[in-house]
């Protein structure tokens, strides 16, 4: 197959070498020369510096990795050629546009897919294996924790200039995150929420650095999630309090916790010490071409995005109004 990977940043490039793994045919569209001709001279694939160039090529797929502003415009184009999508979290950081992209999708028949890897992680497929079987039974409860601090994201850029630290770009914690979608993923639909959101610290950035939500499920459950960008070291925590037991997972530990009050024992599920985070990111490029292919449905289709995108501006929107908020879903 062939691809198209828009935007040739750090996830753009480990897009790109996982397909050349993989024996992909792959081009890149860059729009900053040193950039391009870094990628071009190491990879050995065409770098366009412009997409109008880029599209006048064939390809099965393309995997929209610029930054957030541009996801849908740059969707909708790419749709337009009736090219498959990938497209890198958020689906974008409004809603204005998506429901245009979603007729395209529709009409060209497309196949969607969002950028979700962890739902590709060892850990996290066991944790939504084992609320799948109720082995904590109802969960009542939950509690969500990610934070890192931002200058170490990309250490050796200037996370000044990153797109994290852009309100124009449509960064910010809660775009940042994938940790609604997740959610929604192990449990259901987000109803309602509210939350807390503001820069805080003493970084160089105009989004948002620290987010305090809690939220509702369908199902009447509810957790709070907290994101940031000021947290030393990296953190990445799930915890699960059900009727029946609890359900824990911390990055650190490297772990799944399973307690159940049946016989009031903890069970541990340690991760292979020498596990590669690229794994995740192999099988979720792996799973694209399965769906390509016919033979997976999407983990994560555009509908879905919508659905994540929504809970986000609605956190935004509480943020700014100071209450709970509704979230409204379409019928589809």
């Amino acid at each position: 197959m062939k691809f198209l990977i828009i935007g040739g940043g750090s996830i753009g490039k480990r897009h790109l070498n996982n397909l050349l793994s993989l024996s992909q045919k792959v081009a890149v569209v860059e729009p900053i020369k040193p950039k391009a001709d870094e990628i071009e001279k190491k990879y050995k694939v065409k770098v366009y510096l412009k997409l109008n160039e880029a599209l006048m090529e064939e390809y099965n797929a393309a995997i929209i990795c610029n930054p957030n502003i541009y996801h849908i415009p740059t969707a909708i184009r790419v749709a337009q050629k009736g090219i498959h999508l990938f497209i890198e979290k958020p689906l974008s950081d409004s809603l204005g546009g998506v429901g245009d992209l979603i007729e395209l999708v529709q009409k060209n028949r497309l196949l969607t897919f969002m950028g979700s890897n962890f739902k590709f992680h060892p850990s996290f497929k066991l944790m939504k294996k084992l609320l799948g079987k109720n082995a904590i039974g109802k969960v009542l409860s939950f509690t969500v924790i990610t934070g890192q601090y931002l200058p170490d994201w990309h250490p050796w850029e200037d996370y000044r200039k990153g797109y994290s630290a852009n309100r124009f770009l449509g960064g910010g914690v809660l775009l940042d995150s994938h940790e609604f979608d997740y959610i929604q993923w192990f449990l259901g639909p987000i109803k309602r929420i509210a939350c807390f959101a503001g820069k805080y610290s003493d970084l160089h950035i105009d989004t948002e650095d620290i987010a305090e939500a809690v939220v509702e499920l369908e199902d009447k459950s509810i957790g709070n999630v907290h994101l940031d960008y000021i947290q030393h070291p990296y953190r990445r925590s799930y915890y699960f309090y059900g009727e029946k037991g609890t359900l824990e997972w911390s990055h650190r530990e490297k772990s799944v916790l399973l307690y159940e009050v049946r016989n009031r024992k903890w069970r541990y599920f340690k991760e292979d010490k020498d596990y590669d985070p690229n794994q995740m990111y192999l099988k979720e490029i792996k799973h694209f071409l399965n769906v390509l292919r016919g033979k997976e449905k999407s983990i994560t289709n555009i509908y879905e995005a919508k659905q994540v995108l929504e809970v986000i501006l609605a956190a935004k929107e509480s943020s700014r109004l100071k209450h709970f908020i509704n979230i409204k879903r379409d019928k589809k």
